[in-house]
């Protein structure tokens, strides 16, 4: 009877131990998922869309005819463009691509101008920051997928 008692009372905490495994792995995979969700869509210091790259953050303000970017540190502030260069790689509906250089700009923003008469579908800024290459693609939020279809924007 002791070995019965004994499987039974075994038996319920594996049960109770899977169940809090269950809740923990619910409440954790939760967790991660909205901070993903509210880190991609956050806003940054200049109004722009933000993602990590690494030990960095990078930040593009959309314009009609321009973008600037701006690269942060971990706690968002702006990090200096003194001796930062790169080109950002654009990619157009007819999957055609252009590339065009970075300028240095007025408050550490990294400044490019959109390719005319095109509407790119994604954009992809590379940059050499303290001897370290950062990379991050970021989607046109500006043309709409008629616009996309159609071959310009009205």
């Amino acid at each position: 009877m002791r070995s019965l008692f004994f499987n039974s009372k075994t038996s319920v905490m594996k049960k109770i131990k899977s169940i809090a495994i269950g809740i923990f792995l619910l409440v954790v995979g939760t967790t991660i998922s909205n901070a993903q969700v509210n880190e991609n869509q956050s806003k940054g210091p200049h109004n722009g869309i933000i993602q990590n790259v690494g030990d960095y953050k990078i930040e593009m303000v959309e314009r009609e005819n321009n973008c600037s970017f701006y690269v942060l540190n971990t706690k968002g502030k702006t990090v200096s463009n003194k001796g930062v260069s790169g080109t950002v790689v654009f990619e157009f509906f007819n999957k055609t691509k252009a590339t065009n250089p970075i300028s240095l700009d007025i408050n550490n923003a990294l400044f490019v101008e959109v390719p005319k008469a095109n509407i790119y579908t994604y954009c992809t800024i590379s940059v050499n920051v303290k001897g370290k290459t950062i990379t991050s693609r970021f989607r046109n939020n500006q043309v709409s997928e008629h616009d996309i279809n159609h071959g310009h924007q009205h």
